[in-house]
């Protein structure tokens, strides 16, 4: 089914439609809906950004067949003057995680490398319903399971910024595509902080929402149409500006198609912020002084545009509980790579879990299980409690920027934080806080290290409080200054040539 890695359409250079691949998603629907440029002409210039820029960044790993024929569609659509959906003809990826009828999905796993779905996944659905033109698929790390983006089946993903960094995981291709231009938004996936991390690493906006606001119905894993609902996985957005994020926030949001029948959503509107809180570091996972001063400069500008910032932690919060929470439940991970035959061998102690994420519980009781799922909710309890003295919290992504590629086993790696070796594990830590009790967090980019690197802050707010979190990160988007784009991607230049996953194999729908 594999044919040839595509090239560019333009004659070898994007020329005049450079602009194009940095247009956000709504003016390109406005100029699409106009007349002002075809759907055809925006699809053809990211196409030849991908053949272009893609070599040595490893984003984005299929390109689908029928994007054009569905690009030709949008502008007959126009033509023809017919209401439109609110991102009609805009051309964008999606995760290789979220099943796309007529084009492989491999959830990152050379044992899905030839699986080619028959129907969409929801959000996927949901997205061509809101007019989008989905053109191809981006990397990730097999079954999602690591806080880098690499696998055997399509190599590293490298981070725009500095190909020699990693861009986060699993939603690394994702980030990263839309940082480097190949996409104004993209659709990601996140359990453990698969959203946020490359949100922060690539220097773009990404939201994880609250729980089962977004369905996951034809995200792999579970198997791929699997009846069930993995606690903590989520489907979010990345783009390069908050109004974008928000409207395609708006356009996945909604039921589980199994439950549209009978439910509905009505996410309360965002609140007036009187408010905020910032917790930045915390002993049990120190964060580094020039992502804190990076964070702290952020919450200053904040306040000085007149939303009251206040240096506090939640009451009765500890990172470290928390933390020992988070792990227990993220278990269900590990599933993916742990037949019922290795658990059972762990059990009986004649073997050890791995340190793959989520492997450390693999063995857990549902008792013990149901006890973590119960401190949980207490948690919960107090994070209620908290939001209703506080409109939002501001907190860390993680506790550095971006790492250096790592490809060692998972128990050898390792962070440098002040200079310090800390866990691999602590990129995870401030992002489960809030994931672990179901907490929207909008992540948004705040600055530059000394190496050029993009830092995000996170922007938690109260269970189904999305409209808060995206509201506040709008206010930050005015307050703060961009940050460009990469400058590996300026014009004439070309990213550094990467080892593995270089190449777009373009995959043929099935019949």
């Amino acid at each position: 089914m594999t044919t040839r890695a595509p090239t560019a359409t333009g004659g070898g250079t994007l020329g005049g439609d450079e602009e194009l691949c940095w247009w956000p998603a709504l003016k390109a629907a406005k100029a699409i809906a106009a007349r002002e440029v075809s759907a055809r002409e925006h699809l053809a210039a990211l196409l030849d950004a991908v053949a272009q820029r893609n070599p040595g960044l490893g984003l984005v790993v299929t390109l689908c067949e029928d994007a054009m024929s569905a690009a030709k569609e949008a502008d007959a659509l126009t033509a023809r003057g017919e209401l439109l959906p609110p991102l009609h003809g805009v051309p964008m990826t999606v995760k290789d995680c979220f099943s796309t009828a007529g084009t492989r999905t491999t959830g990152g796993t050379a044992t899905l490398s030839a699986h080619v779905p028959v129907r969409d996944a929801d959000a996927v659905a949901a997205l061509r319903r809101a007019g989008c033109v989905v053109f191809g698929k981006t990397n990730l790390p097999e079954h999602s399971a690591d806080v880098q983006t690499h696998s055997d089946l399509f190599g590293t993903a490298r981070n725009p910024w500095d190909p020699a960094f990693s861009t986060g995981g699993s939603s690394g291709g994702s980030a990263g595509a839309v940082a480097a231009g190949l996409t104004p938004v993209e659709l990601g996936s996140d359990v453990a902080g698969s959203i946020r991390l490359p949100a922060s690493h690539c220097g773009v906006f990404g939201h994880r929402p609250s729980f089962r606001t977004v369905s996951t119905y034809g995200h792999v894993p579970p198997a791929p149409f699997a009846h069930t609902v993995t606690d903590l996985t989520v489907a979010g957005p990345f783009a390069r500006t908050v109004d974008d994020l928000v409207a395609v926030f708006d356009a996945v949001a909604g039921p589980d198609s199994r439950d549209a029948p009978a439910w509905r959503l009505d996410l309360p509107p965002a609140r007036r912020v009187r408010r905020v809180a910032a917790w930045f570091d915390d002993a049990y996972c120190p964060v580094d002084g020039e992502v804190r001063r990076l964070l702290e400069q952020a919450a200053g500008r904040l306040a000085g545009a007149g939303v009251p910032v206040e240096q506090v932690a939640p009451r009765g919060i500890r990172l470290d509980t928390s933390d020992r929470v988070f792990r227990a439940l993220l278990t269900p991970v590990a599933f993916s790579t742990y037949s019922v035959r290795d658990v059972d061998t762990i059990v009986h102690g004649d073997a050890v879990p791995g340190a793959e994420l989520g492997a450390e519980h693999v063995a857990l009781s549902h008792r013990s299980w149901a006890e973590a799922d119960a401190h949980r909710a207490r948690l919960r309890l107090r994070w209620r409690a908290f939001f209703e003295m506080y409109d939002a919290i501001l907190l860390p992504v993680a506790p550095t920027a971006a790492p250096p590629h790592d490809h060692r086993p998972f128990a050898e790696r390792d962070i440098q934080v002040d200079g310090r070796s800390r866990p691999y594990w602590d990129q995870l830590t401030w992002a489960g806080l809030t994931g672990v009790c179901h907490l929207p967090t909008t992540v948004v980019p705040v600055g530059l290290t000394r190496l050029g690197l993009p830092v995000g802050m996170a922007v938690a707010g109260p269970y189904l409080g999305d409209r808060t979190t995206l509201a506040l990160a709008k206010t930050l988007e005015q307050v703060l200054p961009p940050l460009g784009r990469p400058p590996v991607l300026a014009p004439h230049s070309r990213p550094t040539s990467g080892k593995a996953g270089e190449h777009v194999p373009r995959h043929a729908p099935h019949h």
